[in-house]
């Protein structure tokens, strides 16, 4: 039961969208406002969690080019009051103040200055979902290794800090924007509503050079509802006031019309990280 409990909680950290109101704090230099700081200081300490696909064997895809079994993050303010998001290989590592290079050794990444910070209540009542308390936006510098991430100046690193109630522990969630790829679809006007549609080798076609293809439409969990051919008709225009010698046009159309819409696909690195409610600071 625990472990349905555990999966749970991670699809709803994860589905957390990190915005920021109108009513998010000005921060200057990292610091955080006086204000806030009595609404930041019960979540600071050491959090034990994971990077997703940072336990594959391949390090290559990961966040890091170390395999992170048990990393600790760290939230901290300094006498300054700027806030700091430090990472460490393990928990040996955290006791002795060893902090990771978190992508890996020579890069020289850093968690730099807090640029955006905003605090919430919490709800009235309390349920027994996990509910948001703090979302943060950091500075984050690639160093070295800009491969790792999407390296450019706006891809800070994200913040959102939660509080579950049933298991007494709070919770944050990173993101890191890892690549941007094109995701262009091909789509068809059905009744005036676009559709997604995929294309693919027809079945029992053999052929490897020149396969005849199908169209499907799919759903909106992306499974195929119903496939076609797409047709080709020769048309004809009149042309309305003839030339000598032409007085029509010849064209192809080809039924349904499809048309591919531009977008973008994107990749994040993503962690989740624990705390007991109870742990001391």
């Amino acid at each position: 039961m625990l472990v349905h409990r555990i999966a749970a909680i991670v699809i709803v950290v994860l589905s957390t969208c990190v915005v920021f109101s109108a009513a998010g704090a000005t921060i200057k230099n990292g610091v955080v406002p006086k204000n806030q700081i009595a609404s930041v200081t019960p979540y600071l300490g050491d959090y034990e969690g994971q990077w997703n696909s940072s336990v594959t064997d391949d390090t290559s895809d990961g966040i890091s080019r170390y395999k992170l079994e048990n990393p600790v993050m760290r939230l901290s303010l300094d006498a300054a009051n700027q806030l700091h998001v430090q990472f460490f290989m393990d928990r040996a590592s955290a006791d002795a103040n060893d902090e990771l290079d978190l992508l890996g050794f020579g890069c020289r990444s850093k968690v730099g200055n807090l640029l955006e910070l905003e605090t919430k209540k919490p709800p009235k009542p309390v349920g027994d979902e996990p509910y948001q308390v703090l979302a943060a936006r950091l500075d984050f510098d690639w160093g070295n290794c800009p491969a790792r991430v999407y390296a450019v100046p706006s891809n800070d690193l994200l913040l959102a800090l939660l509080i579950d109630p049933t298991q007494k522990q709070y919770i944050v969630q990173l993101r890191l924007l890892k690549r941007v790829q094109a995701d262009g679809k091909i789509v068809v006007d059905d009744n005036g509503v676009q559709r997604v549609v995929k294309v693919r080798p027809k079945a029992g076609d053999s052929s490897m050079y020149d396969p005849k293809m199908e169209y499907c439409v799919l759903n909106e969990f992306g499974e195929v509802e119903k496939c076609f051919d797409q047709e080709t008709e020769l048309k004809r225009y009149i042309v309305p006031f003839p030339f000598p010698g032409l007085s029509a046009v010849w064209f192809t159309k080809k039924t349904p019309d499809l048309k591919v819409v531009p977008g973008v696909k994107k990749t994040y690195h993503e962690a989740v990280f624990h705390r007991p409610i109870d742990a001391p600071q």
